[in-house]
């Protein structure tokens, strides 16, 4: 987000991006207000923490959809987060109400505050059965709860500040569960909140962040059109692959720093003094 540096702290932070020969950022918003603080050169964005490919994998679970009451042929909406506002779920609850008429049930991996307004919203629509709420479970056994999705589905909202309207407080970061469920060849629907529509790309569905309609057509496109699906959910299993492996982060980052050191001219000039030495 953006923000504000008081003396002598701004000086500080002037002196780095002034000398800084290169900087990694963690999504597009960050790369931006380093250019709005005045930094120049070079910046390659990439998340921190990438995804283990060895552990999320596409892997059948049907003992886990047989007792979570899971058949064959459902089409499971499938979230994964924690329950709060500005993770849009009081949106994706509206928008499963609109296809009623459709067979689906959905499977909310979680906990939090709103989990009470959720359950209360979804009898409001008579939807409350074709909930399956599970709470938080271990990180090594995720994948298995992903692998049961048709589709996963993060729909996160832009918050902003009570007291400016137009200073935002949190938007999505990355969106990590995103390319976990690429991982295991799951297609995904995100919001345009924050950095979602850079890690998604072409590789999934975006809608307007809150709008239940727009994302109810994506939910609706994804069950009625299973060549789609399937081709989303192999597109991402690639990008994740190619991008957001650990290994393939790794990769990114020694590509990047190799770069800079090619174009540092006086680190060029002292490997060539080194090499007429020789």
């Amino acid at each position: 987000m953006p923000y504000h540096l008081k003396f002598p702290v701004y000086l500080l932070e002037k002196y780095n991006l002034t000398h800084s020969h290169g900087i990694i950022s963690g999504n597009q918003d960050g790369a931006e207000i380093l250019r709005q603080h005045g930094y120049k050169g070079p910046i390659k964005i990439m998340p921190q923490l990438g995804v283990d490919e060895n552990l999320f994998t596409p892997t059948p679970q049907p003992a886990l959809a047989t007792k979570l009451g899971i058949q064959p042929g459902d089409f499971v909406v499938g979230f994964v987060g924690r329950f709060v506002q500005e993770k849009g779920l009081l949106t994706l609850i509206n928008s499963l109400a609109s296809l009623k008429d459709k067979s689906w049930k959905v499977l909310l991996l979680g906990r939090g505050s709103l989990k009470s307004e959720l359950m209360n919203k979804a009898a409001e629509h008579n939807i409350q059965d074709r909930i399956i709420l599970v709470e938080s479970v271990p990180h090594d056994e995720v994948p298995k709860y992903i692998n049961l999705m048709s589709a996963l589905v993060l729909p996160s909202e832009t918050n902003y500040n009570l007291k400016n309207i137009t200073s935002v407080g949190w938007k999505e970061q990355f969106g990590h569960v995103l390319i976990e469920a690429m991982a295991c060849k799951v297609p995904v629907i995100g919001s345009n909140s924050g950095e979602i529509p850079y890690v998604i790309g072409d590789t999934g569905l975006i809608f307007p962040e809150g709008d239940a309609n727009a994302l109810a057509d994506c939910i609706l496109q994804l069950m009625e059109k299973p060549e789609l699906a399937k081709n989303l959910g192999e597109m991402g299993y690639q990008k994740v692959m190619t991008q957001y492996t650990n290994k393939a982060l790794a990769r990114q980052q020694l590509d990047f720093y190799k770069e800079l050191l090619n174009s540092d001219e006086s680190f060029v000039i002292r490997k060539q003094q080194i090499t007429n030495d020789k």
